[in-house]
């Protein structure tokens, strides 16, 4: 079975940052804790953000996998949600580190790329101009990174509530909200 050394340079980058800081992280500790040459590194990344950028993509592949065999938005978010929540140790050393604003826009990309693939095989009642439905997706792409990102790490989190309302949000939008 063949080696996939892209993947194994980036799970010790992960390895890394779970057990360290990130700014501190280099390309000279990461090919000395993975004992490859510095050539082999720079064939699968052009730096430290490269992998950084290449594992986020990897993790949001796997979400949009795992969210394409459910059946309704609600259990999709349910699927981020829970996601951000298992990982939100990492994601809270991420986002306390000096490339928050790169790392952050990874992410939102990242979003971007599940909500698009989404849109894109869903019909629509009310049609939506090219220009309109990218700052639509970016909208809903930065306000779901951001929610999930400020309650993520809440101790008495009700995850199957915020899935609901970030459901409601997305799919009918504040204006449909009742007072209960």
């Amino acid at each position: 079975m063949p080696v996939d050394m892209k993947s194994i340079i980036a799970d010790t980058f992960l390895h890394m940052v779970q057990h360290g800081n990130i700014d501190k992280i280099t390309v000279k500790a990461l090919i000395d804790e993975c004992h490859i040459s510095r050539q082999t590194f720079y064939y699968h990344f052009k730096d430290i953000m490269d992998v950084l950028e290449w594992s986020v993509q990897q993790a949001m592949q796997q979400l949009t996998e795992m969210s394409l065999k459910e059946k309704d938005m609600q259990s999709v978010l349910r699927v981020f949600v829970s996601f951000t929540v298992e990982h939100f140790p990492m994601l809270k050393k991420l986002m306390e580190s000096q490339r928050r604003a790169q790392i952050e826009q990874i992410m939102i990309d990242g979003v971007g790329v599940y909500m698009r693939s989404v849109a894109r095989g869903k019909n629509r009642d009310v049609p939506v101009n090219h220009s309109d439905g990218e700052v639509l997706l970016r909208y809903s792409a930065c306000g779901l990174v951001g929610v999930l990102l400020a309650y993520g790490g809440k101790a008495d989190l009700d995850q199957e509530r915020l899935a609901r309302q970030l459901t409601q949000i997305l799919s009918k939008g504040v204006s449909s909200w009742e007072e209960k």
